[in-house]
Protein backbone atom coordinates (compact mmCIF):
# COMPACT_ATOMS: atom_id res chain seq x y z
CA UNK A 1 0.00 0.00 0.00
CA UNK A 2 1.02 3.47 -1.05
CA UNK A 3 0.78 6.55 0.66
CA UNK A 4 -0.09 9.57 -0.93
CA UNK A 5 -0.89 13.63 -0.18
CA UNK A 6 -3.24 15.77 -1.71
CA UNK A 7 -3.74 19.27 -2.00
CA UNK A 8 -6.77 20.74 -2.04
CA UNK A 9 -10.42 19.01 -2.18
CA UNK A 10 -12.28 20.71 -5.37
CA UNK A 11 -13.62 17.97 -7.66
CA UNK A 12 -10.43 16.75 -9.14
CA UNK A 13 -8.73 16.26 -5.30
CA UNK A 14 -11.96 14.22 -4.51
CA UNK A 15 -11.76 12.55 -7.53
CA UNK A 16 -8.16 11.38 -7.21
CA UNK A 17 -8.24 10.41 -3.61
CA UNK A 18 -11.80 8.15 -4.14
CA UNK A 19 -9.86 6.59 -7.24
CA UNK A 20 -6.69 6.07 -5.09
CA UNK A 21 -8.68 4.31 -1.55
CA UNK A 22 -10.63 2.21 -4.45
CA UNK A 23 -7.16 1.05 -5.50
CA UNK A 24 -6.03 -0.11 -2.01
CA UNK A 25 -3.83 3.21 -1.25
CA UNK A 26 -3.58 5.49 2.21
CA UNK A 27 -4.81 8.86 1.45
CA UNK A 28 -4.28 12.18 3.70
CA UNK A 29 -6.41 15.51 2.60
CA UNK A 30 -4.82 18.96 3.35
CA UNK A 31 -7.53 21.30 2.47
CA UNK A 32 -8.30 25.01 3.47
CA UNK A 33 -12.51 23.74 2.19
CA UNK A 34 -14.57 21.82 4.18
CA UNK A 35 -16.03 17.79 3.70
CA UNK A 36 -19.03 19.51 1.96
CA UNK A 37 -17.26 21.14 -0.59
CA UNK A 38 -18.87 24.52 -0.55
CA UNK A 39 -16.08 26.81 -1.25
CA UNK A 40 -14.73 24.91 -4.79
CA UNK A 41 -16.34 25.51 -8.53
CA UNK A 42 -17.09 21.77 -8.62
CA UNK A 43 -20.04 22.48 -6.37
CA UNK A 44 -21.16 25.44 -7.74
CA UNK A 45 -21.29 24.26 -11.52
CA UNK A 46 -24.11 22.88 -13.61
CA UNK A 47 -22.06 19.53 -13.86
CA UNK A 48 -22.86 18.96 -17.40
CA UNK A 49 -21.43 15.36 -19.25
CA UNK A 50 -21.45 17.05 -22.55
CA UNK A 51 -18.54 16.08 -24.86
CA UNK A 52 -20.17 16.52 -28.06
CA UNK A 53 -21.77 20.12 -27.42
CA UNK A 54 -18.77 21.16 -25.72
CA UNK A 55 -16.63 19.94 -28.71
CA UNK A 56 -18.77 22.16 -31.05
CA UNK A 57 -17.86 24.75 -29.20
CA UNK A 58 -13.94 23.56 -29.10
CA UNK A 59 -12.46 20.67 -30.60
CA UNK A 60 -12.66 17.28 -31.40
CA UNK A 61 -10.08 16.26 -27.96
CA UNK A 62 -13.43 17.34 -26.08
CA UNK A 63 -15.01 14.73 -27.76
CA UNK A 64 -13.07 12.06 -27.71
CA UNK A 65 -12.08 12.74 -24.07
CA UNK A 66 -15.63 13.41 -23.31
CA UNK A 67 -16.59 9.90 -24.28
CA UNK A 68 -13.89 8.15 -21.86
CA UNK A 69 -15.20 10.28 -19.44
CA UNK A 70 -18.81 9.29 -20.10
CA UNK A 71 -17.62 5.59 -19.61
CA UNK A 72 -16.28 5.86 -16.50
CA UNK A 73 -18.41 8.30 -14.63
CA UNK A 74 -20.82 5.20 -15.15
CA UNK A 75 -18.57 2.76 -13.87
CA UNK A 76 -17.84 4.69 -11.11
CA UNK A 77 -20.87 5.84 -9.30
CA UNK A 78 -22.44 2.63 -9.63
CA UNK A 79 -19.89 2.12 -6.62
CA UNK A 80 -22.42 3.90 -4.07
CA UNK A 81 -24.59 2.24 -2.43
CA UNK A 82 -26.76 5.32 -2.79
CA UNK A 83 -27.29 6.56 -6.46
CA UNK A 84 -26.08 10.01 -7.83
CA UNK A 85 -29.16 11.61 -10.07
CA UNK A 86 -27.14 11.15 -13.68
CA UNK A 87 -30.53 11.58 -16.39
CA UNK A 88 -28.20 10.58 -19.51
CA UNK A 89 -31.44 12.43 -21.08
CA UNK A 90 -29.29 14.24 -23.82
CA UNK A 91 -28.98 18.09 -24.94
CA UNK A 92 -31.44 19.76 -27.03
CA UNK A 93 -29.77 23.14 -28.83
CA UNK A 94 -32.34 25.76 -29.85
CA UNK A 95 -32.59 29.11 -30.65
CA UNK A 96 -35.43 31.67 -31.30
CA UNK A 97 -36.47 32.32 -34.44
CA UNK A 98 -34.77 35.94 -34.25
CA UNK A 99 -31.23 34.22 -33.47
CA UNK A 100 -31.99 31.31 -36.55
CA UNK A 101 -28.39 32.29 -37.96
CA UNK A 102 -26.72 31.35 -34.75
CA UNK A 103 -28.67 27.42 -34.79
CA UNK A 104 -27.41 26.90 -38.77
CA UNK A 105 -23.94 28.54 -37.47
CA UNK A 106 -23.64 26.17 -34.75
CA UNK A 107 -24.76 22.93 -36.75
CA UNK A 108 -21.90 23.63 -39.36
CA UNK A 109 -19.93 23.67 -36.81
CA UNK A 110 -21.27 20.29 -35.48
CA UNK A 111 -21.09 18.93 -39.12
CA UNK A 112 -17.61 19.68 -38.83
CA UNK A 113 -16.23 18.89 -35.84
CA UNK A 114 -18.39 15.76 -35.16
CA UNK A 115 -19.65 12.28 -36.96
CA UNK A 116 -23.26 12.02 -38.44
CA UNK A 117 -23.84 9.77 -35.66
CA UNK A 118 -23.42 12.32 -32.91
CA UNK A 119 -26.24 14.24 -33.32
CA UNK A 120 -30.16 14.28 -35.05
CA UNK A 121 -31.81 17.40 -36.22
CA UNK A 122 -35.36 17.58 -34.89
CA UNK A 123 -38.69 19.38 -36.54
CA UNK A 124 -41.61 20.64 -34.51
CA UNK A 125 -43.48 17.15 -34.62
CA UNK A 126 -40.14 15.66 -33.40
CA UNK A 127 -39.15 18.50 -30.47
CA UNK A 128 -43.40 18.16 -29.40
CA UNK A 129 -42.61 14.10 -29.07
CA UNK A 130 -39.53 14.43 -27.17
CA UNK A 131 -39.75 17.93 -25.15
CA UNK A 132 -43.08 19.01 -25.08
CA UNK A 133 -42.09 21.74 -23.04
CA UNK A 134 -39.48 22.80 -25.44
CA UNK A 135 -41.79 22.89 -28.58
CA UNK A 136 -44.23 25.17 -27.05
CA UNK A 137 -41.34 27.77 -27.79
CA UNK A 138 -39.27 26.81 -30.60
CA UNK A 139 -39.88 25.00 -33.69
CA UNK A 140 -36.42 22.68 -34.21
CA UNK A 141 -33.30 21.94 -32.01
CA UNK A 142 -30.50 19.69 -32.77
CA UNK A 143 -30.13 16.44 -30.71
CA UNK A 144 -27.53 15.24 -28.91
CA UNK A 145 -28.41 11.77 -27.07
CA UNK A 146 -25.80 10.76 -25.43
CA UNK A 147 -25.41 13.45 -23.06
CA UNK A 148 -25.96 14.15 -19.52
CA UNK A 149 -25.28 15.83 -16.39
CA UNK A 150 -25.09 14.92 -13.00
CA UNK A 151 -26.10 15.88 -9.85
CA UNK A 152 -22.65 17.40 -8.33
CA UNK A 153 -23.99 18.36 -5.15
CA UNK A 154 -25.30 14.91 -4.74
CA UNK A 155 -22.16 13.85 -5.90
CA UNK A 156 -19.88 15.95 -3.01
CA UNK A 157 -22.14 14.63 -0.33
CA UNK A 158 -21.41 10.79 -1.87
CA UNK A 159 -17.92 10.94 -2.11
CA UNK A 160 -17.31 13.24 1.20
CA UNK A 161 -19.42 10.55 2.92
CA UNK A 162 -16.29 8.19 1.40
CA UNK A 163 -13.74 10.38 2.21
CA UNK A 164 -14.74 11.43 5.53
CA UNK A 165 -14.60 7.26 6.65
CA UNK A 166 -11.19 6.24 4.58
CA UNK A 167 -8.96 9.67 4.26
CA UNK A 168 -7.55 11.02 6.50
CA UNK A 169 -9.01 14.79 6.12
CA UNK A 170 -6.82 17.70 7.82
CA UNK A 171 -8.60 21.30 7.81
CA UNK A 172 -5.85 24.24 6.89
CA UNK A 173 -5.15 27.72 5.97
CA UNK A 174 -4.54 27.74 1.59
CA UNK A 175 -1.54 26.73 0.96
CA UNK A 176 -0.04 29.87 -1.36
CA UNK A 177 2.57 28.10 -2.88
CA UNK A 178 4.53 24.13 -2.87
CA UNK A 179 7.74 23.69 -3.01
CA UNK A 180 9.54 20.65 -1.25
CA UNK A 181 10.43 23.25 1.58
CA UNK A 182 7.06 24.38 2.46
CA UNK A 183 5.61 20.82 1.74
CA UNK A 184 8.14 19.62 4.52
CA UNK A 185 7.02 22.91 7.03
CA UNK A 186 3.11 22.02 6.10
CA UNK A 187 3.73 18.05 6.64
CA UNK A 188 5.98 18.47 10.24
CA UNK A 189 3.13 21.35 11.00
CA UNK A 190 -0.03 19.61 10.44
CA UNK A 191 0.96 16.32 10.70
CA UNK A 192 3.94 15.81 12.62
CA UNK A 193 5.95 13.84 10.11
CA UNK A 194 8.28 14.27 7.39
CA UNK A 195 6.85 14.79 3.56
CA UNK A 196 8.92 11.96 2.80
CA UNK A 197 6.42 9.17 4.39
CA UNK A 198 4.15 9.82 1.46
CA UNK A 199 5.10 8.29 -1.95
CA UNK A 200 4.20 11.43 -3.60
CA UNK A 201 2.25 14.68 -3.59
CA UNK A 202 -0.51 15.87 -5.68
CA UNK A 203 -1.57 19.52 -6.31
CA UNK A 204 -4.97 19.72 -6.92
CA UNK A 205 -5.92 23.41 -5.30
CA UNK A 206 -7.46 24.67 -9.08
CA UNK A 207 -7.10 28.52 -9.00
CA UNK A 208 -4.82 28.18 -5.22
CA UNK A 209 -2.26 27.16 -7.39
CA UNK A 210 -1.75 30.45 -9.87
CA UNK A 211 1.18 31.19 -7.85
CA UNK A 212 3.12 27.80 -8.62
CA UNK A 213 1.73 28.12 -12.23
CA UNK A 214 2.41 31.18 -14.27
CA UNK A 215 -0.09 29.96 -17.29
CA UNK A 216 -2.67 29.72 -14.86
CA UNK A 217 -5.65 31.88 -14.35
CA UNK A 218 -9.32 32.38 -13.27
CA UNK A 219 -12.10 32.56 -15.29
CA UNK A 220 -15.45 33.95 -13.80
CA UNK A 221 -18.72 32.05 -14.22
CA UNK A 222 -21.75 33.01 -12.98
CA UNK A 223 -25.20 30.55 -12.17
CA UNK A 224 -28.13 30.78 -11.05
CA UNK A 225 -30.42 27.44 -8.99
CA UNK A 226 -34.01 27.97 -9.79
CA UNK A 227 -37.36 25.99 -8.39
CA UNK A 228 -39.78 25.85 -11.13
CA UNK A 229 -42.93 23.58 -10.38
CA UNK A 230 -44.55 24.66 -14.09
CA UNK A 231 -41.77 23.27 -16.18
CA UNK A 232 -40.78 19.72 -17.04
CA UNK A 233 -37.21 19.42 -18.97
CA UNK A 234 -35.94 16.12 -19.09
CA UNK A 235 -32.93 17.38 -21.31
CA UNK A 236 -30.27 19.98 -20.54
CA UNK A 237 -30.52 22.73 -22.67
CA UNK A 238 -28.58 25.25 -24.87
CA UNK A 239 -30.22 28.10 -25.88
CA UNK A 240 -28.22 30.30 -29.05
CA UNK A 241 -28.02 33.88 -29.04
CA UNK A 242 -25.54 35.85 -30.16
CA UNK A 243 -25.12 37.88 -26.80
CA UNK A 244 -26.64 35.79 -24.18
CA UNK A 245 -25.77 32.16 -24.71
CA UNK A 246 -27.10 30.09 -21.74
CA UNK A 247 -27.24 26.66 -20.40
CA UNK A 248 -30.04 24.46 -18.33
CA UNK A 249 -29.09 21.79 -16.55
CA UNK A 250 -32.02 19.67 -14.61
CA UNK A 251 -32.18 18.54 -11.20
CA UNK A 252 -34.54 16.40 -8.97
CA UNK A 253 -38.22 17.78 -8.21
CA UNK A 254 -38.01 20.56 -10.82
CA UNK A 255 -34.87 22.24 -9.97
CA UNK A 256 -32.28 23.61 -12.58
CA UNK A 257 -29.37 24.67 -12.70
CA UNK A 258 -28.64 27.63 -15.24
CA UNK A 259 -25.56 29.39 -16.22
CA UNK A 260 -24.21 31.13 -19.53
CA UNK A 261 -21.46 34.03 -18.27
CA UNK A 262 -17.28 33.55 -19.29
CA UNK A 263 -15.73 36.18 -17.95
CA UNK A 264 -12.06 36.84 -17.59
CA UNK A 265 -11.72 37.76 -14.72
CA UNK A 266 -10.29 36.02 -11.28
CA UNK A 267 -13.32 37.96 -9.35
CA UNK A 268 -15.88 35.94 -6.77
CA UNK A 269 -18.02 38.91 -5.86
CA UNK A 270 -21.81 37.75 -6.01
CA UNK A 271 -23.40 37.83 -9.21
CA UNK A 272 -23.78 41.14 -11.08
CA UNK A 273 -27.32 42.66 -11.67
CA UNK A 274 -26.67 42.86 -15.22
CA UNK A 275 -25.50 38.88 -15.24
CA UNK A 276 -28.80 38.03 -13.05
CA UNK A 277 -31.30 40.38 -15.64
CA UNK A 278 -29.48 38.38 -18.62
CA UNK A 279 -29.74 35.19 -17.37
CA UNK A 280 -33.34 35.21 -15.65
CA UNK A 281 -34.56 37.16 -19.23
CA UNK A 282 -33.12 34.20 -21.43
CA UNK A 283 -34.28 31.44 -18.65
CA UNK A 284 -37.85 33.17 -19.27
CA UNK A 285 -37.83 33.06 -22.93
CA UNK A 286 -37.26 29.21 -22.82
CA UNK A 287 -40.98 28.76 -20.90
CA UNK A 288 -43.08 30.38 -19.55
CA UNK A 289 -43.74 28.73 -16.55
CA UNK A 290 -40.30 29.78 -15.75
CA UNK A 291 -41.38 33.40 -14.68
CA UNK A 292 -43.14 31.74 -11.36
CA UNK A 293 -40.33 29.56 -10.59
CA UNK A 294 -38.42 30.52 -7.26
CA UNK A 295 -34.39 31.61 -7.06
CA UNK A 296 -32.83 29.14 -5.03
CA UNK A 297 -29.07 30.80 -5.21
CA UNK A 298 -27.13 33.04 -7.57
CA UNK A 299 -23.59 31.89 -7.30
CA UNK A 300 -19.94 32.83 -8.98
CA UNK A 301 -16.92 31.22 -9.20
CA UNK A 302 -13.74 30.98 -10.94
CA UNK A 303 -12.62 28.20 -13.06
CA UNK A 304 -9.05 27.47 -13.44
CA UNK A 305 -7.87 27.74 -17.05
CA UNK A 306 -4.23 27.44 -19.04
CA UNK A 307 -4.42 29.01 -22.87
CA UNK A 308 -6.04 26.53 -24.64
CA UNK A 309 -8.48 25.30 -22.16
CA UNK A 310 -7.41 21.94 -21.78
CA UNK A 311 -6.12 20.65 -18.85
CA UNK A 312 -2.66 19.18 -17.43
CA UNK A 313 -1.28 17.10 -15.70
CA UNK A 314 2.89 17.96 -14.89
CA UNK A 315 5.30 15.80 -12.59
CA UNK A 316 7.95 18.36 -9.72
CA UNK A 317 10.43 17.53 -8.00
CA UNK A 318 7.98 16.84 -5.07
CA UNK A 319 5.11 15.50 -6.81
CA UNK A 320 2.28 16.11 -9.61
CA UNK A 321 -0.32 19.08 -10.61
CA UNK A 322 -3.14 18.70 -11.87
CA UNK A 323 -5.06 21.40 -13.31
CA UNK A 324 -6.56 24.02 -15.90
CA UNK A 325 -9.55 22.33 -16.41
CA UNK A 326 -11.90 25.68 -17.46
CA UNK A 327 -15.48 24.61 -17.60
CA UNK A 328 -14.59 21.10 -17.98
CA UNK A 329 -13.97 19.53 -14.85
CA UNK A 330 -16.78 16.90 -14.62
CA UNK A 331 -16.51 16.35 -18.52
CA UNK A 332 -12.68 15.97 -18.75
CA UNK A 333 -12.34 14.98 -14.44
CA UNK A 334 -12.19 11.23 -14.76
CA UNK A 335 -10.11 10.62 -18.18
CA UNK A 336 -7.54 12.57 -16.01
CA UNK A 337 -7.35 11.44 -13.16
CA UNK A 338 -7.41 7.76 -14.96
CA UNK A 339 -4.51 8.99 -17.09
CA UNK A 340 -2.74 10.09 -13.27
CA UNK A 341 -3.07 7.11 -11.85
CA UNK A 342 -1.67 5.12 -14.79
CA UNK A 343 1.10 7.63 -14.17
CA UNK A 344 1.31 6.65 -10.55
CA UNK A 345 1.52 3.53 -11.39
CA UNK A 346 4.15 3.52 -13.70
CA UNK A 347 7.99 3.48 -12.18
CA UNK A 348 8.82 5.80 -15.89
CA UNK A 349 6.40 8.02 -15.91
CA UNK A 350 7.39 11.61 -16.72
CA UNK A 351 3.92 13.76 -16.58
CA UNK A 352 1.63 13.85 -19.77
CA UNK A 353 -0.19 16.90 -21.30
CA UNK A 354 -2.98 16.55 -23.12
CA UNK A 355 -3.41 18.72 -26.61
CA UNK A 356 -5.29 19.63 -29.38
Amino acid sequence: MKRYLIIGSGLIGRLVAWRLIHAGHAVTILSSDDIAGTDSAGYVAASMIAPFTEAVCADKTIRSLGKQSQQLWSQWLAEFAQPVFYPQSGTLVVAHDSDKAELARYQRRAEYILQPADYQQLDRQQLTTLSPALAETFRSALYFPEEGCLDNRQFYQRVGEFLSQYADWQIIEPVMRLSATTLEQLCQQTLGHSVGKFTTVIDCRGNGSTADMEDLRGVRGEVLRVYAPEVDLQQCVRLLHPRHPLYLAPRPDHHYVIGATVIESADRSPVSVRSAMELLSALHSIHRGFAEARVVEMRAHCRPALADHLPTIRQQPWGYQVNGFYRHGYLLGPVMVNELMNQLLSTSASGGRYAS
